[in-house]
């Protein structure tokens, strides 16, 4: 069967779903419109209530205020008193009133805007069924060309040469989207490893601190804490190594950071802790842990930098290759169905 006639064949269900399409097409504009819409709508009501809720308040206060002037107490003797009594009374009830009426006013704009907001959500829910109906007869007919136009159309080879870019095209968005992943993946690791360094760093502090007093005092209480301290160090190094191993994992390509492992020759993680050696040197092999620590840890902060730089490039190739996506396959899918059209 040729082309020609296999279009011939699927004619009606191919004019069916065509009509459908052009009858909800219009769903596909009007439905982001409609969502906002009953939101400006929403966010005037709620606006509307809060101002009926200060005017109420309001014209309470005022309220309270004409019957005490009205009532027998301190004000009413002494506007009485100043013969301002029936002008005091005048002003006070204007001030109530004006407030009344504002209330008023603003609950029957509320009342309008309810019924707005009605109608917002009667339309929304029309223009959401309209693009269901539109997606999934979009969906239907997509699937008819592609099944329509399966293989080399010879008559037609702009059709076969807009379908190759459109591969070509979500190919490379594919690739941008799993590099995007690794990339977030990447940066989430090292900002892990860099707090981990950051709490390393903060323990060979405190523990070149101890060192120091104990240097003064022959503490043995310094020599406890300057323990615990490296051993607090020890363990958040090896924390961060093991961060940095994971995004050496998933990303290969990663700059090199070295290893925070230390050895036992020149830093202070590996060496036992009764190891009998002087305070002095203790000090000289703290303070090089911290220098070399200090060190990865500015490593770490510069292959981080450039891989937020690659993250985005990648969102703006991915942004710019996702919009060339939706264009080929809108020409893609218009060109077929002119040329259906055309046969048919």
């Amino acid at each position: 069967m040729s082309f020609q006639q296999q279009i011939q064949k699927e004619s009606e269900r191919f004019h069916t779903l065509y009509d459908r399409l052009f009858d909800t097409q219009w769903s596909e504009a009007a439905l982001p419109e409609a969502h906002a819409q009953l939101a400006v709508c929403e966010n005037q009501a709620r606006l509307t209530q809060d101002n009926i809720d200060a005017f109420n308040a309001a014209a309470d206060k005022e309220y309270e205020r004409l019957v005490d002037i009205k009532g027998h107490g301190v004000r009413h003797a002494w506007y009485k008193i100043q013969g301002k009594l029936e002008q005091r009374l005048d002003e006070q009830e204007m001030t109530w009133l004006r407030d009344f009426e504002k209330s008023k006013e603003e609950e029957q704009r509320l009342s309008l805007l309810k019924k707005e907001i009605k109608l917002a959500q009667a339309y929304l829910q029309q223009c959401q069924d309209a693009y269901e109906e539109y997606t999934k007869t979009k969906k239907e007919l997509d699937e008819l060309l592609e099944y329509i136009f399966s293989g080399i159309t010879q008559s037609y080879p702009e059709e076969d040469i807009t379908e190759q870019n459109l591969k070509k095209e979500e190919e490379h968005l594919s690739n941008l989207q799993n590099n995007h992943r690794v990339l977030t993946r990447v940066i989430y690791f090292l900002e892990k490893a860099h707090q981990a360094i950051s709490v390393s760093c903060l323990a060979l502090d405190e523990a070149l601190n101890m060192n120091t007093f104990d240097l003064c005092s022959d503490s043995s209480f310094a020599d406890m804490a300057a323990g615990s301290y490296l051993a607090q160090a020890r363990n958040a190094s090896a924390e961060a190594q093991q961060f940095i191993n994971e995004a050496r994992h998933i990303y290969p390509n990663m700059p090199n950071i070295d290893d925070l492992y230390i050895k036992q020759d020149n830093l202070v993680f590996n060496i036992l802790l009764d190891e009998v050696m002087s305070n002095t040197n203790m000090k000289r092999m703290i303070q090089e842990s911290l220098d070399c620590i200090s060190k990865a840890d500015a490593a770490v902060m510069c292959v981080l930098f450039e891989i937020k730089e690659k993250l985005n490039e990648c969102e703006a190739d991915r942004e710019m290759t996702s919009r060339n996506v939706k264009r080929l396959a809108a020409e893609h899918f218009r060109a077929r169905i002119a040329i259906a059209r055309q046969i048919i």
